[in-house]
């Protein structure tokens, strides 16, 4: 008897010690992947020059906008993911438009959930941009997307690497835009993979920036046929 209770203990001993190296393991793979999905970045601050008055047909903003943000390292159907939400937060592509009932502001209509309309004008000041223009909104755009903003970091990889149109702008839509909303005939249900904590809700004209997106695509796709 004395000899079994031996044996016994001696298993349950080898049994803890094998699942406490198991669960260190575990968790150093996890923590592993956890720092390559996710490391950390350094915001970029990029220079656009970008002569674009006013009353430039809207043809040519968007073509001004699309060069800007290849040259700023994102894919062909990532910048056209972009431009979706820019053509329904800004259709005139206009940097000035203020929407009155809750005073969001430019391209992409920052407001001040986050304080990331204010945080838009002191990087523009800093920097020595005008708030107000098609190249700080877009220089801003870059640095919350590079690393800036916590959620919409995210992002900056994947529109990099992606060769999806659908995929960029309802993404975009959920992680840089945020624009949650009640369910209605103007909204869509996020169903996406880089935000799961969004996975569900409703978003303001998705399916409106996703065809955008993707009328962009077909539109300059064929400036860069291999990308």
């Amino acid at each position: 008897m004395e000899k079994l209770k031996g044996l016994l203990k001696n298993r349950i001993f080898m049994i803890c010690a094998a699942a406490v190296v198991l669960i260190a393991v575990i968790t150093a793979v996890i923590i592993g992947s956890c720092s390559k999905r996710s490391p950390a970045k350094e915001p970029r601050v990029i220079t656009l020059t970008i002569d674009a008055p006013d009353d430039i047909p809207l043809e040519e903003k968007e073509r001004i906008v699309y060069d800007s943000l290849i040259d700023a390292g994102y894919s062909p159907a990532g910048v056209c993911g972009m431009m979706g939400s820019i053509a329904v937060e800004s259709p005139d592509f206009d940097p000035t438009v203020i929407n009155e009932s809750n005073g969001a502001f430019g391209l992409f209509q920052w407001t001040d959930v986050g304080d990331r309309q204010q945080k838009l004008k002191d990087f523009c000041k800093e920097h020595s941009m005008n708030w107000g223009s098609i190249d700080g909104q877009l220089a801003f755009a870059v640095y919350e997307l590079s690393g800036a903003d916590p959620i919409a970091c995210r992002l900056d990889d994947f529109l990099k690497e992606t060769d999806n149109a659908y995929a960029a702008a309802a993404e975009f839509t959920a992680g840089f835009e945020r624009c949650i909303t009640d369910s209605g005939k103007s909204a869509d249900k996020y169903a996406g993979g880089l935000y799961p904590e969004f996975y569900g809700e409703y978003y303001q004209g998705m399916s409106k920036r996703i065809n955008k997106a993707m009328n962009y695509y077909e539109r300059f796709k064929k400036d860069h046929p291999n990308r």
